[in-house]
Order: C-alpha cells, then structure tokens, then sequence
C-alpha cells in the first residue's frame, strides 16, 4: 500500500459485509436467497418518466427537485421543505448519521441488524451500541422491540438510536405501543432517532406504524423506491424530518453527490403516483412466496417457530445444527458447496445473529421450490 495515500480511520472502520464474502463463493448456477433484491419489473408509468425530457439531465438542487419532493412529501404525509432526495437509502443513512454524530458519541443500534449501522457509526468516529431484540424462545418466534433493553443502554454520550421497522435481517415489526414508548423515552433522554422504513409496505401481520405518526419532530425516517418499486440500481431513496435539519444536512449530501439521479427523481414521481396500485401487486406475489417459504419450513424441527411479519427476510432458527457447525458462517459455506444454494449467516448481522440463516424470498418460480427443497434436505442429512 502507498505510503503516501493511506485510509483514514474512517475508511479503516468500514468491516466487509458477511455477505458480500460469502458471495464470492457462488456460481453461476447458484440458487441466490442472499440479497434482499427483488426480481420484479418496473413500471411502464415509471419507464416513460425515465425516458422523458429531451435527453440533457441537468444538475438538480442538491436536496432535489422541487416537483420530486413535493411528490415524496405528498406520500410521506410531509411538507417539501421536510424532504432530501438521496441516492437511496445506504446514502441517505451516512448523511445522517455522518451529519448527526461526533466523534466520542455512542449510537444505538438494534442486535441483530443491518451491518451499514455499525460500520457509518465508526466511520463518523463514534461507537455502535448494540440493544438486543427480543431473542426467538421454542414458544415464541422473538425479535420485537424490547423497549426496556434499548432505555437502559442510554448513557451520557449516547447520541442516536437507530430502528429498522420492519426489520432486516428478522422480518419482525414493531408494535405500536412498544415503539411509542421507546420513542417518548429517547425523547426524554435527549437522544434522536433514526428510522430506517425502506420495507414499509411489506407487512404481513398487523399493521405498520411509522416512527413520524408518533413523533415528527426528534428524528429522520428513511425510504425509497428500491423494494416496493424494483428500482434498486437506480439509487432514490429519501430522508424526512424537521425542515432545519434537512436544511442543515443538505450541504453534507451535496459533497458526497451532489444530487439524487435527475432521471431517477422523475421516476419517483411517477412512482409514487401509482403507488398503492404498484402495492397491491408486489403484496400478491411476496404474499404467495412468503406461505410457501413458510410451509417448507414446517417439515424440521427448528431451533424456534419461524415467522415473517415484514419485508421479506425469513431469518430460519438453525441453533439445533451447531453442534455440528461451529458458526452459521460455516453451516452457510457448506450449503452452499454441497446444495448450491446461498443464505447469509446470520452473524453477520450481529453476535445476536449467531445461529440463524437469513432466506431472502426475492425469487420466485422453480427456482423458490428447487432451493427450498435443497435447504431443507440439506438440514434434515445433518440434523
């Protein structure tokens, strides 16, 4: 490595995601339940909106169209003013958190989660705090908020909490009652919030409740167009809150972009625009997935009753095979060389995760009961 160009601490924070890793073991004829990408199309509406104007894409101003985020502030029961367009989620999360946090701050982060939480927090030079979410029991399939858990890792530096509802890599979804009482007592405690909502209109028990229909003024919620949408590649999500802190973030996002997409942007209008319609059909078909993902799953005796109550993440409960398999890292590679099938260990979503498989149901057809039918063999000759 250049002595004279050397990684920041910051860069030297950032760990490989596990399943990036675990990855680079595929073929090409692998049976992919790893990224959480959907295989869907996008729209015709959203098609001729990207391919509108008369092929120039001019700069946007930083935080966006003016007409894209009134769009966006109309789906997200917000004023434009309360709206930064950004090259989706993963960027909006480093604006926020990057833009919110000094170092010597501590940030809250849910065990098991996202693995983007832990790695912005050190690279902005403060310390991830993991709360636990309610483990899975052999009586129940776990993973909600456990408000108490969260409240007493508050401390004099903590800073932020972070929550992912519905969550990845669990697919649980918070209660509403337990979610207003956490989001009251980080209130009290001076300590903001970020929420991270990217699977909102994937809730399967129940219904979603945002973090804004609670509290609009002590955080930011994140979404975007790339799983309800299909749109992952063309990078639009969006950031909402407090018109100040939008303000005052926007300069941050227009360092590291400048922009969102200027097509994407208009694609986002059209987007939203058939929303609902655009809902129903993507629900059907996860719908359908998520029963036969469920149902194949009903044959072994796992380590806690399965469950999917958002996104599409069934985070499957392989704790009784680890007598066998010293981590979840090492039962994955082993499906994946003897059955070709991919899943992501689930540690690699935090020391929490140790002991489950995280099955993304993005595909469907032949492919869904082929590698399903695989996971299960796989699990039953090693039992």
């Amino acid at each position: 490595m250049s002595d004279v160009l050397r990684p920041s601490r910051a860069a030297r924070s950032i760990e490989p995601t596990m399943i990036r890793s675990l990855r680079a073991g595929m073929r090409e004829s692998t049976i992919d339940f790893g990224l959480g990408q959907t295989d869907l199309e996008i729209s015709e509406a959203v098609r001729e909106a990207i391919g509108g104007g008369d092929g120039r894409e001019p700069y946007t101003p930083n935080a966006g169209s003016r007409e894209a985020r009134e769009a966006i502030a109309a789906h997200a029961d917000a004023d434009a003013d309360e709206v930064m367009l950004t090259c989706g989620v993963q960027e909006g999360l480093a604006v926020a958190i990057l833009g919110l946090c000094n170092p010597g701050d501590e940030v809250l982060v849910p065990n098991p989660g996202f693995p983007a939480y832990d790695n912005l927090v050190r690279a902005a030079g403060a310390t991830p705090v993991r709360y636990p979410l309610a483990a899975p029991t052999p009586d129940s399939p776990g993973w909600g908020l456990d408000v108490e858990a969260v409240v007493e890792r508050i401390g004099d530096a903590t800073r932020l909490a972070v929550l992912n509802n519905p969550s990845n890599p669990t697919g649980s979804v918070f209660d509403a009652d337990r979610l207003e009482a956490l989001l009251t007592a980080l209130e009290d405690a001076g300590v903001g919030w970020i929420s991270d909502e990217i699977y909102e209109d994937y809730v399967w028990e129940g219904p979603f409740v945002s973090t804004r229909s609670i509290n609009r003024q002590a955080g930011l919620v994140l979404s975007g167009l790339s799983k309800t949408h299909h749109m992952m590649g063309w990078r639009l999500g969006w950031m909402v809150g407090p018109a100040a802190i939008i303000e005052a973030l926007t300069p941050f996002h227009q360092h590291l972009v400048t922009c969102a997409p200027s097509p994407a942007q208009r694609a986002a209008i059209a987007a939203v625009a058939e929303h609902d319609e655009a809902v129903v059909a993507t629900r059907e078909v996860f719908a359908d997935r998520r029963r036969r993902v469920l149902e194949a799953f009903e044959s072994i005796e796992l380590g806690s009753e399965p469950s999917v109550d958002g996104a599409f993440y069934l985070f499957v409960d392989v704790r009784p095979w680890l007598s066998q398999f010293d981590t979840t890292l090492q039962l994955a590679r082993a499906l994946l060389h003897e059955e070709d099938v991919m899943v992501v260990p689930g540690e690699g979503f935090g020391p929490a995760g140790l002991g489950h498989l995280r099955v993304a149901f993005t595909i469907g057809g032949d492919a869904l009961e082929e590698g399903l039918r695989r996971m299960v063999d796989f699990l039953q000759r090693h039992r």
